[in-house]
């Protein structure tokens, strides 16, 4: 007997809404304010429909100092930031605080010249503040995927924490930026997630999760 062949997915650029346990749970690459999902949201939400993530959680998450006090406020070990429009303690985690920054790009600065360069690029030369987070000669950064809590190859570690970001931020599919230090990890942001950067277990792990979706 022939058997169709399964489409594959996720699909490139397309949005999964899911139902269970009475909530739809919306997946997709990102969440940014006034994208499709977004918007999809705060709409399920005026009909009075629960919907995960809430519009608030992804508005909350994808502002790095705000994402880091909230995860802190749950118990989660998160990297010190501070807010600046010109100075950085080297080495440094930069990220940008304007309308049009994401926490996807992060810049790693280890000397003043390349933190300038780094800054003026971020501020749109001066004219937002930034974000940096300090880090010591002996810290990497280490980025996993979380979908619906779990991630793939982690340690146990990372692992309880992907459960306990999942907890507080309901995002079904993020990264999760990392900073390891002393043995220990420390959240230093949430970022959007791209399809095609899955490992051949993390499509598999989102597949199962998208077996019952209802529409895209």
């Amino acid at each position: 007997m022939n058997k169709r062949k399964k489409d594959h997915i996720p699909k490139r650029d397309i949005m999964y809404a899911v139902n269970k346990n009475d909530s739809v749970y919306i997946i997709n690459e990102d969440y940014f304010y006034k994208t499709e999902p977004y918007y999809t949201i705060v709409q399920n939400e005026f009909q009075g429909i629960r919907t995960v993530p809430s519009s608030g959680d992804v508005l909350d998450a994808y502002i790095v100092p705000i994402c880091l006090e909230k995860a802190k406020m749950a118990g989660i070990s998160v990297c010190e930031w501070v807010i600046s429009y010109s100075y950085v303690t080297l080495p440094a985690i930069v990220y940008g605080l304007n309308y049009f920054s994401t926490p996807s790009d992060h810049f790693v600065v280890n000397d003043y010249p390349s933190a300038k360069k780094v800054i003026r690029h971020v501020t749109n030369f001066g004219k937002y503040p930034f974000c940096y987070q300090k880090m010591s000669s002996g810290s990497e950064i280490e980025t996993y995927v979380s979908i619906f809590g779990k991630t793939v190859n982690s340690s146990p570690e990372v692992a309880s924490m992907s459960e306990k970001i999942y907890s507080v931020f309901q995002i079904p599919l993020v990264t999760i930026v990392l900073v390891r230090d002393g043995g220990g990890y420390y959240l230093s942001s949430l970022a959007p997630v791209r399809y095609s950067q899955l490992t051949r277990e993390e499509t598999e792990l989102l597949q199962s999760f998208l077996e019952t979706r209802v529409n895209h």
